[in-house]
């Protein structure tokens, strides 16, 4: 099985794990873990403003953002020492198509000194980006969107993992239909969507993690089963990888055997391994 886990989130600094780091690294270790990444949310962008005061881990300024990385990395590599198990630095980016929000990622990526990115996109918006919003925060939106416009937003949220497949900065793409969670996505008008995702990353080689964490939300991991199966032709077009994507302690670790049989099922041998691990670009 498996004996790494390269998604993960504690508390430190607002983020929104429910453990402080250290709790969920001694947890890794005496599950048996020989790696744990920790990989904290990077959101960032100059219209989240709104979104401020209900979420201290939304940055709008770029600066103060980076401060919270570097001071978040300053915390993991101090405990590396107090533990046998590898401790892997990471962040789980929030990719954007911005002009401004490009410049500003690649400007701070010299500085941050991780180990590896992924990208996981929680958001919807629309063409330009003046306007976006957390999936979780659609509920509050007044005037809710009407259909149209969420369908738009919807094929945005695709195009963007699109987009963050082809940029290049991530060792592996999260949770590619997240939007599920919340009842988008989820007809027929979006599988050539995902027929997109999968071909551009049997393109560009890019490996996908298989999500354990949609057990306990919609009673399947993430993506789609049917997804991982077209994946897993000739053993599997690119490499994956399972991940908890864990918030909590108890929840490292969960439904690793499940998800390791379902790819014994598969056949799909093309396994992610911690060389393929690579600093951004």
């Amino acid at each position: 099985m498996q004996k790494f886990t390269l998604h993960t989130h504690n508390n430190e600094l607002h983020f929104d794990g429910r453990y402080s780091a250290r709790e969920m690294i001694k947890a890794a270790e005496d599950k048996g873990f020989t790696t744990i990444g920790v990989s904290n949310h990077m959101i960032m962008h100059h219209q989240l403003t709104p979104y401020l005061e209900r979420e201290p881990m939304f940055f709008d300024d770029y600066n103060k953002a980076e401060k919270a990385y570097q001071r978040h990395i300053e915390i993991l590599q101090n405990l590396k020492s107090d533990y046998k198990i590898d401790i892997k630095i990471g962040f789980e980016v929030d990719f954007f198509c911005h002009k401004k929000w490009r410049n500003h990622f690649e400007k701070m990526l010299p500085h941050l000194q991780v180990d590896y990115l992924l990208s996981g996109s929680h958001f919807l918006k629309n063409s330009d980006e003046s306007f976006i919003c957390n999936i979780y925060h659609l509920k509050h939106l007044n005037p809710q969107p009407d259909a149209e416009t969420l369908h738009q937003w919807t094929i945005n949220h695709f195009e963007n993992i699109i987009a963050a497949i082809n940029s290049g900065y991530f060792s592996f793409i999260a949770h590619l239909d997240y939007c599920t969670i919340f009842g988008l996505g989820e007809d027929e008008h979006y599988t050539d969507y995902k027929y997109r995702i999968m071909e551009a990353l049997a393109k560009t080689n890019t490996p996908f993690e298989i999500n354990t964490s949609g057990y306990d939300r919609i009673n399947r991991p993430h993506p789609d089963i049917w997804m991982i199966k077209e994946m897993s032709k000739n053993g599997g077009i690119v490499p994956t990888l399972i991940s908890d994507d864990a918030h909590y302690t108890e929840k490292l670790g969960r439904y690793f055997e499940q998800t390791e049989q379902l790819l014994k099922d598969l056949n799909y041998t093309n396994r992610f391994t911690l060389d393929m691990l690579k600093k951004p670009l």
